[in-house]
This record gives structure tokens, C-alpha cells and sequence, in this order.
């Protein structure tokens, strides 16, 4: 579980740095969008790589590590929406329901095509205006995490 959450709060930190980054250039529009620099490209790769692999991390492994740990009965057999409301009725995850906006926000962003630029700027606009509440929602499991590892 520690290296675990080492791993995300690395995610976190790239995220947080590619989205400082972005401030400068952010929001887009099909304008701005059209005329991006390589570096500001490199940052919303680096931002969206991120973003994904911290997802990723969360939603395929540190949702089901934290039930374990609490000794809940066989959560990694469960369907992903009762791990996802075991994480909310344990008040680990505010509402479920943001967490399942965030996946089809991720899931547009993989299906816009460089050739329709509003719609590339909508939905990197989307993903992040979206950054705050994967950091809340990490940072909510990690220091819930910590609280019962800490009281063992």
C-alpha cells in the first residue's frame, strides 16, 4: 500500500505541475487550440498521461488495496460499482458519482481528433477544470488511509 501511495502522489506532483503550466494558455478555445507551441503541447501530454496513469492507479488498484486493508470481505471480487459504493458508505469517497464524471471525461478526451479543434478545447477544457476533483478524491482515500494505518 505505501509504495502505492508513493506512486500517486508522484502522479499527483507531475499533475500539479503540468496543470501550473497550463495556466498561462488555459482555457482554450479553437483559436488557441490551433496555434499551440510544442511546449504547451508537452505540457497537456504530460498533463493528460498523468491524469490517466493516477486514475488508472486508483480505480484498478488502490480502491480495492484500501478495502482489504480494512478487511472488507473479497473486494477485489466484487463489481467496481460496489467497491465504489463501500468507498462511500465508509465516507472514503464523497460521492461516487463524481468519480464516474471523471472516467467519461477521461473516456472523451480519447476519442477527440486533432482535426476538430473546438472540440479538442472542450474537452482538454473539461479534464482540466476536472484536476480538482481527482486531487480531492485522492487526497480523501490517502488520508483516510493513513488515519487507520496510524491508529493500528
Amino acid at each position: 500500500m505505501e509504495k502505492l501511495i508513493a506512486e500517486c502522489d508522484k502522479h499527483l506532483a507531475r499533475i500539479n505541475h503540468a496543470y501550473a503550466k497550463m495556466a498561462v494558455f488555459m482555457p482554450l478555445d479553437a483559436a488557441k487550440y490551433r496555434v499551440l507551441g510544442d511546449d504547451e503541447v508537452e505540457h497537456i501530454d504530460q498533463f493528460l498521461f498523468r491524469f490517466a496513469k493516477l486514475q488508472d492507479a486508483m480505480g484498478e488498484k488502490l480502491f480495492v488495496l484500501l478495502l482489504e486493508f480494512l478487511q472488507e470481505e473479497n473486494p477485489k471480487n466484487k463489481p467496481f460499482i460496489d467497491v465504489l459504493n463501500r468507498l462511500e458508505q465508509l465516507a472514503l469517497l464523497e460521492d461516487k458519482n463524481v468519480w464516474l464524471e471523471l472516467r467519461k471525461i477521461r473516456n472523451n478526451i480519447a476519442h477527440q481528433y486533432e482535426d476538430e479543434p473546438q472540440q479538442a478545447a472542450d474537452a482538454l477544457n473539461a479534464i482540466y477544470a476536472a484536476k480538482s476533483n481527482l486531487e480531492k478524491i485522492y487526497t480523501s482515500l490517502r488520508t483516510g488511509y493513513i488515519g487507520f494505518r496510524d491508529k493500528k
